[in-house]
């Protein structure tokens, strides 16, 4: 894999040992020889319990993978835990891990539409572990009375925040029931906080979703012209979750290159806006830090099971390895605990489906996809490839032109 700067320099990606070089070099031949998939029957490092604590939600972002787009996701509904049901589930947790400190996340739906019993919750976990356990709530901010933000705080609960920039780009896609933009309501909270408790925002992190690239400068330069937002950078900006029912574009690198060029020039005339700071960070994380290491003659193929060192609990007490899998994959229950076989089954199908694909890509260092990828069809998984060597070819492009201009730290 190689790339082309502004500068009309040429750099080349080898597999094998994770080197940038000049020049275009031919990698071609390189194959990858995968260790054989091992059956498990522990997960020894997992020390985050996710709960899906109610499926209730206060709002109906239409990007959501609850709003009855995504085919093989549940939708919005009235179910929730209950304080037996926690009691159930630290129980579980008890016989599943010795790890400490345990880290406790609340998620839903809008978990903070059943404030007290994430409130029981977070006290009973303290009565059970002491100071052996940590605390975060994943939320859209809209019912963060000042009230609720002194007692998470109080009790050293990191929230997660999801705001898609200003006003005007956040209210396209987070709406409540009636259609009403969200904005204002998370903007109150989250200026209680920079303005009162300033101390408090390492414990604060910004979740943008962003639909389209094309808004970035946009979004850059009124979240740097507001008093509140320009005091706190977001921690994570992600793009929409392949949805195949609406369908997922094969993106084109040349394209792609002119966009993010251009979106890279604005970046060099505004370096302080924190929006764009952050996404080329992302953009450019594993390839500014990545392993330069010989991948010798055989690699261990990347999977979450059995090295997750995080469990999803939904509102059925079903178990899966993580928050963003199908709702079809579970691997067990609370009640009956991890179902091996299942949990094996679904790591021999990635597996098998990796290795197919895998053993000729350039890009398999830098593959984002995962576990979750098990639920798509061959002509799917394609298009995901190919969209995944595509960003691969992108974001290095990205770091050598960065590095070119003397922009990478």
């Amino acid at each position: 894999m190689y790339i082309e700067t502004t500068r009309h320099n040429f750099y080349s990606y080898l597999r094998q040992t994770g080197e940038i070089v000049s020049g275009i070099v031919a990698d071609d031949e390189y194959v990858w020889t995968f260790e054989p998939n091992a059956t498990f029957t522990a997960m020894p490092e997992v020390e985050m319990f996710i709960l899906g604590i109610t499926e209730q939600c206060n709002l109906r972002c239409k990007y959501c993978c609850y709003s009855g787009d995504y085919q093989s996701n549940r939708m919005h509904s009235n179910r929730c835990m209950d304080r037996d049901d926690i009691e159930e589930i630290y129980d579980f947790i008890d016989q599943m891990t010795s790890i400490r400190p345990l880290h406790i996340a609340f998620y839903g739906g809008e978990p903070l539409t059943q404030y007290e019993l994430v409130q029981y919750a977070i006290t009973r976990a303290k009565e059970r572990w002491n100071k052996d356990v940590l605390f975060s709530v994943t939320t859209n901010a809209t019912l963060l009375s000042v009230e609720i933000i002194d007692w998470l705080m109080a009790h050293h609960v990191k929230m997660e925040i999801s705001i898609d920039g200003t006003a005007t780009f956040h209210d396209r896609n987070r709406v409540d029931v009636t259609g009403k933009g969200s904005f204002h309501r998370m903007y109150q909270a989250l200026s209680y906080i920079v303005n009162e408790h300033p101390e408090y925002l390492t414990n604060v992190q910004l979740l943008m979703t962003l639909p389209s690239v094309e808004d970035l400068p946009a979004i850059a330069e009124s979240w740097n012209r507001d008093g509140v937002l320009r005091q706190i950078a977001p921690s994570h900006i992600t793009g929409l979750a392949p949805n195949f029912a609406k369908g997922v574009t094969r993106k084109e690198y040349t394209s792609l290159k002119e966009q993010y060029l251009t979106l890279l020039d604005v970046y060099k005339q505004h370096s302080d806006w924190l929006v764009l700071k952050a996404y080329f960070d992302e953009c450019i994380a594993y390839w500014k830090d990545r392993p330069i290491v010989d991948a010798g003659s055989s690699v261990p193929m990347s999977t979450c099971m059995p090295r997750n060192t995080k469990l999803f609990i939904d509102s059925n007490k079903q178990i899966a390895v993580c928050e963003k899998i199908s709702d079809h994959y579970r691997i067990g229950s609370v009640k009956d605990g991890i179902d091996w076989n299942k949990a094996n089954a679904h790591v021999h199908s990635y597996y098998s489906k990796r290795v197919q694909r895998c053993s000729h890509c350039p890009a398999i260092r830098v593959c984002d996809l995962c576990l979750t990828a098990i639920e798509f069809n061959d002509e799917q998984w394609d298009v995901l490839c190919h969209n995944e060597r595509v960003y691969a070819q992108l974001y290095m492009m990205l770091f050598c032109e960065m590095a070119e201009r003397r922009m990478v730290a």
